[in-house]
């Protein structure tokens, strides 16, 4: 009796549910939706990775509001040569709340201090500004709610350790994904620097001395121990990636490749993708432990100031490669562990620009500044550089004008009617048109780039349809007299994508 009992329980105990899956399951998905929707938005956005009942309920129930989640372009934030303080290039919304690019999130806020933006990631960027103290720090920062906090300081590196004495250069990229998880990771990833030569003012023989083993080994190495921050943690730590594949090369190779130019990095379907010397590309699973090396596409030599931009655009991770006025993009095909660089689009843009009149004069340009607009956060905090504007360009420059949201292109051409051969041109053509074109970045959501004509307009152009347009001005007010013309250029820019969740990631 008592068996039989104690075993009809035990039948029954089998029947009860032991998972959350399980326990969602005795509840009506009606029911469950409405208890999910109760919850605040960072908190749904967590429930989400609980099970993948839940998941699915938050999903197909549009629980989550979109409009809080980085789904949109919000504007590009460049660096400029010469400016300490990252610029703001967006288009004024009726529809949407402003963002701005002011960094009075800062301890330290005037035209002295340092904020310029290192790295973002669906809606929060990695920025290096003063704190109180006027030192030097990285911060994490919400432009949208304008949340900031500190990044705590990296280890100090073990300078006894062989490794350290040459990859003394470190760059820092985010790892963030709120629709997934509220809380963000920060990887600091090595590069190799040039030794400076006996003779040159800071040079150091136990820096620059090259261990001739060392410049043999394999780069990147196997297993690669980085240091990652993480934001639910607080703290930094050791973490081994084992290399799956081939390496790029040894170091001594690597090592001539220059280190100081723009290397972004994406973070895509749960992996770090790093532009890295030598125009490799890095790509870490950041919860498996493994990396890969990914060679850059095939036919892409090294030449003089090439221009090669790694970003996220309409399904996936892709590249851009300028060199004069040829523009090359490509996507990456993943299967598996398999990769496959694929052509988007190989042509020569110039014929592009003239057949749609966008001349590279001066004043077409200053007519033509809507409706994206500079914010002139520089300019901003020095009141003295305002005085000599004139009033047409100030009222082009604000950010209070509303726009027309729609995205128009110059060409009323459509994209099944263009084609690389209706934008020929001759020399004369060419040599009456003396701009020159810079890579901002690519839009994340559509098949479109960026680019920066001669430093003074940005201009929109769809790499599928070969259409253009001209978005706006985006020289900052005064750049052209405050910069020596020789040091005018842009080092880096950064599409940015708003996130409205919360105020942030703790």
């Amino acid at each position: 009796m008592d068996r039989r009992v104690e075993g009809e329980t035990e039948a029954e105990r089998a029947t009860v549910p032991t998972t959350v899956a399980d326990l969602s399951a005795l509840l009506p998905e009606d029911v469950l939706a409405d208890v999910l929707r109760r919850l605040a938005p960072r908190d749904l956005a967590a429930s989400r990775c609980v099970c993948k009942a839940w998941l699915a309920v938050v999903d197909a129930r549009r629980l989550l509001r979109t409009q809080l989640l980085p789904l949109w372009l919000g504007g590009i934030f460049i660096n400029f040569n010469g400016y300490y303080i990252s610029e703001f290039f967006a288009r004024p919304s009726t529809s949407r709340p402003s963002v701005s690019g002011n960094h009075d999130y800062l301890p330290q806020e005037d035209a002295d201090t340092w904020a310029e933006v290192h790295d973002h990631c669906n809606g929060l960027l990695l920025v290096e500004g003063d704190n109180e103290d006027e030192v030097l720090m990285d911060y994490v920062f919400n432009p949208a709610t304008r949340w900031v906090a500190p990044l705590t300081p990296p280890p100090s590196l073990n300078p006894d350790l062989e490794m350290d004495r040459f990859q003394d250069i470190y760059r820092k990229y985010l790892v963030y994904d709120p629709a997934i998880s509220l809380h963000y990771k920060v990887f600091m990833i090595p590069f190799l620097r040039i030794p400076l030569q006996p003779g040159n003012l800071h040079y150091d023989r136990y820096m620059d001395q090259l261990d001739p083993v060392f410049e043999q080994s394999e780069w990147p190495p196997s297993p690669f121990i980085l240091h990652v921050f993480s934001s639910k943690t607080g703290q930094w730590e050791e973490r081994s990636f084992a290399r799956e594949g081939e390496a790029a090369g040894i170091v001594a190779d690597i090592r001539q490749s220059y280190v100081y130019e723009q290397r972004n990095a994406v973070y895509w379907r749960g992996a770090l993708y790093v532009h890295c010397q030598t125009d490799f590309v890095m790509r870490i699973l950041v919860s498996d432990g493994r990396y890969q090396v990914i060679k850059p596409p095939a036919g892409t030599k090294k030449s003089h100031y090439p221009q090669f931009y790694l970003g996220k655009s309409k399904n996936g991770v892709h590249c851009a490669k300028l060199r004069g006025w040829c523009l090359k993009v490509w996507i990456l095909r993943e299967l598996g562990d398999q990769t496959e660089w694929v052509f988007k689009h190989d042509g020569d843009i110039l014929g592009c620009l003239l057949k749609h009149n966008i001349s590279s004069r001066w004043h077409y340009q200053r007519q033509n500044c809507r409706p994206w607009l500079i914010q002139n956060i520089n300019a901003n905090y020095r009141p003295w550089l305002l005085q000599n504007i004139n009033a047409e360009h100030n009222r082009n420059d604000t950010m209070e004008q509303p726009v027309d949201e729609n995205f128009d292109w110059c060409s009323d051409v459509s994209s099944d009617e263009n084609s690389p051969s209706d934008n020929a041109y001759d020399d004369k053509e060419a040599a009456r048109y003396p701009a020159h074109i810079d890579i901002l970045g690519f839009h994340p959501y559509k098949e479109v780039i960026f680019l920066s004509q001669s430093l003074t307009r940005g201009l929109a152009y769809d790499f599928t349809s070969l259409k253009v347009k001209v978005l706006g001005n985006l020289c900052p007010a005064q750049y052209n007299t405050e910069v020596l013309p020789n040091e005018q250029l842009i080092n880096s820019s950064f599409p940015y994508t708003p996130c409205w969740l919360g105020q942030g990631v703790d």
